[in-house]
This record gives C-alpha cells, structure tokens and sequence, in this order.
C-alpha cells in the first residue's frame, strides 16, 4: 500500500471522527444532521477513489476507516462532555440560571425586602419577641441598623448587618419608646415602594448626582404624631410612604402655582374649613435649590407650606413637598381668630410674583424661585392682610408687599 491509499483512509478516519464528535456535542439538530451527512459523504468518496485505483486495499480500508474514526471520536466526545460539565451554561445558553448579585466584597446582594425580613428575625434573636417592638431599621445598600425595644429592662438594643452577617447587639437605656410591629408592615413592598417615591423624587427634580451617606430607607415613627412611615432618601431629599406604601399627595406644595389648592385640602383632610377665618399666618418656600425663606419658618430649609392658625383645636400644619402633612394641635381649644385660606388665591400670587419679575427685569428661569408670606400687615400704611413675597435666587431677591388681590403697597 502506496502513500496515497493511506491518506485517503485518514482522512476518512478523521472526517469521520469529526462527525461523530460534532453529532455528539454540538445541543443544535440542524448541526448534527449536517456533521453527519458530510461526514458520510467525505468517507464514502475516500473508500470510492480507493475501489477504482486500489481495489486490493478496499477491504482493508472497509475496516480500518471505522475503528479510526471510533478510536478517535469517541475519547474526544468524552474529553469535551467533561469539559462543558464543568462550565456553567452562559447567558441564553439551555440551562442557564443566574446567580447571585454579589457587592464590590463578594458578599451576595439581598433587595430591601429581604433585609427587612432578615431585620425582623434577627429582632426576635436579641430581644424575646423582638419584631413586636422595633424603634427603628435603617437599610443602606446591603446592610442594616436595627434599633429594637427591650420592655423588660427599657433598654434600646441595636445591631448591624454588613458583610454578609449580623454584629454583636449593643444595649442602652431607651430615650424613645415609640416602637412598630412586623405585622403592621406586613403590606409593605420596599422595592415597589422604593420605585413609586424615586419617580417622585424625579417630579420633584431632585439633584440625584451625588450620593449622601444618609441615602437609603429608614423605617420608624414619625415625631410629634408617631405616624408609621417608611422614609426613602435620594441625595438628602426625604421622600415618605406610610406603612401600606402609598405615597402623599403632597408633591404641589413645592411650587406657587400649586400651592394652594394643596393647603385647601390638608386643611380639609384635618377637620378644618378654609373658608372660616381662623388662619393667622402662612409661610411657604418653593421647593429647590437657590431659594431663600421671606423669613424664619418651619419650612426655611424643606421648602413647602406651613398654616398656622389663630386659635381652635390645631397649632399648624406643615406640608412638605414628597411627605405626609404634620399636623399640631393645641392641648386645649382657644377662640380662633385670623383671615380664612380661600382668601389667598393662585391668580392673586401668580399676579405678584410677575409683577415683581417685571419691575426687576428677572429671567423666566427665576418664576419658580419664589418665597412668600401672607399675615398681618406689619410697618406699612394699610390695615387687614397681606402678601409679602421675594423672587429669584439668594444673591437678589427682588420683592414687596402687596393686597390680598395683588395690587403693589410697597417694599418687604
């Protein structure tokens, strides 16, 4: 046997170890069939040239084509197997299941909900029945603050989570006692939740292009009205939902267009009349950057809209902007005596505030820099109440004091 017959019989060995190889590995049918076909058809030639032009090695190619292409697949169809057993299937790939998010340390990323789970139980490891009193939980990224009450000493017993583990509890003697449940968060989805004030957040126009080491989600009672809240900070701005995730209707607070049907229906929502003439001052700051408060106030830094009233069974109610109202009430009644809310009208500022912009010549841009004050008049020749406002950033401030219906009386 001459050189040619035997490299015609390898290469039908080694086609035909291909096919085999390719058949035998490969997950697509399509792949296989064709492996195979061509495989057939190569070998068939190779035994066909050797029949015409060397009939006496024909048989023993018969024979040595076969175990070749065996002896060569088979060890390979076993290497590759043991080979993609121990790769996992990637992405797209049949049996392909994603594993665990895992943070900057390695340790595995667990969602809010999780966490605030794992809160709960580890709260009934550090104080008997533990989830039952809980002051207050903090959930930043992958780890946890957990304050909880312990009733039988009136310690305040806390614990953090990091790292993938839970850290020795530390005790103190308890300076707040307003404590929840696990059972009255049970309607609570943190993630869903999370979602819905982060799209506030956005209406807003919250600067989120720095984090704040106070962002994440605290759950706790609120002071003075111990209201349940989960509380969610993007970038410093607090944004609340209550124990069942819905959200405050609060977000027109913010601006002087939509200010005052807002405080209508808080006023509402608190047993009060607008109509009835028992408010004694309002203050309100847009909400922002670059605005500066007309004067001290409840809402300086916040921005938003503080009532307070001249008597009756509420101090104040303040309302800001991505938060549930607070509402203040006197420990006892008095007379109440002041201007009523509906007479402080939208038109009445937005004619203000342009009045202002006009006489400054301020850019478009500052309309919704705005910070007024509607009370008492105080140093001007005029009696009953008036509008007080300011317009445009810190450094300027352009403004003056004016009617209820938005006619110039004088400066601020």
């Amino acid at each position: 046997m001459n050189s040619d017959p035997v490299i015609r019989v390898v290469i039908a060995g080694v086609v035909g170890a291909a096919g085999i190889i390719v058949a035998a590995v490969s997950g697509n049918p399509a792949v296989r069939i064709l492996a195979i076909v061509v495989a057939v058809v190569i070998v068939f030639a190779c035994l066909l040239s050797l029949r015409k032009d060397h009939r006496s090695e024909t048989l023993a190619a018969l024979v040595a084509v076969p175990i070749l292409a065996v002896g060569l697949g088979i060890p390979a169809v076993v290497f590759f197997e043991a080979m993609d057993a121990t790769i996992a299937p990637g992405v797209g790939d049949a049996g392909f299941k994603p594993g665990p998010r895992l943070d900057s340390s390695g340790n595995e990323l667990r969602n809010s909900d999780e966490l605030m789970r794992a809160a709960f139980d580890h709260a009934d490891k550090i104080v008997t029945n533990g989830s039952a009193t809980v002051l207050r939980m903090s959930i930043r990224e992958n780890s946890v603050s957990l304050g909880v009450f312990d009733p039988s000493n009136g310690d305040d017993v806390s614990s953090n989570y990091s790292s993938g583990k839970w850290y020795d509890a530390n005790r103190r003697r308890a300076s707040d006692r307003r404590t929840f449940a696990r059972a009255q968060v049970a309607g609570l989805n943190l993630q869903k939740a999370g979602a819905d004030a982060l799209a506030v957040a956005k209406k807003l126009k919250v600067d989120m292009t720095h984090a704040y080491a106070s962002d994440g989600i605290t759950i706790a009672r609120r002071h003075p009205d111990e209201k349940l809240l989960a509380t969610f900070s993007f970038s410093g701005q607090d944004i609340q939902v209550d124990e069942n995730g819905h959200l405050p209707d609060t977000v027109g607070a913010g601006s002087v267009e939509t200010v005052m049907p807002v405080a209508q229906r808080v006023m509402v929502e608190s047993g009060l009349d607008p109509g009835a003439p028992i408010v004694g001052r309002l203050d309100f700051r847009a909400f922002g950057d670059g605005v500066a408060p007309l004067s001290a106030s409840s809402i300086q830094n916040s921005g938003g809209i503080a009532i307070r009233f001249g008597g009756g069974p509420i101090s104040d109610i303040v309302v800001v902007p991505g938060q549930f109202p607070v509402v203040r009430r006197f420990e006892r009644s008095y007379p109440a005596s002041g201007f009523p809310l509906t007479a402080v009208t939208t038109a009445a500022l937005v004619k203000v505030r342009d009045d202002i912009m006009a006489r400054a010549k301020s850019p478009a841009y500052d309309a919704d820099l705005v910070a007024f004050q509607v009370g008492e008049a105080s140093g001007h020749r005029v009696d009953g109440v008036v509008i007080r406002m300011r317009v445009g950033p810190v450094s300027e401030r352009p403004g003056g004091t004016y009617s209820l219906d938005g006619k110039r009386i004088g400066e601020v």
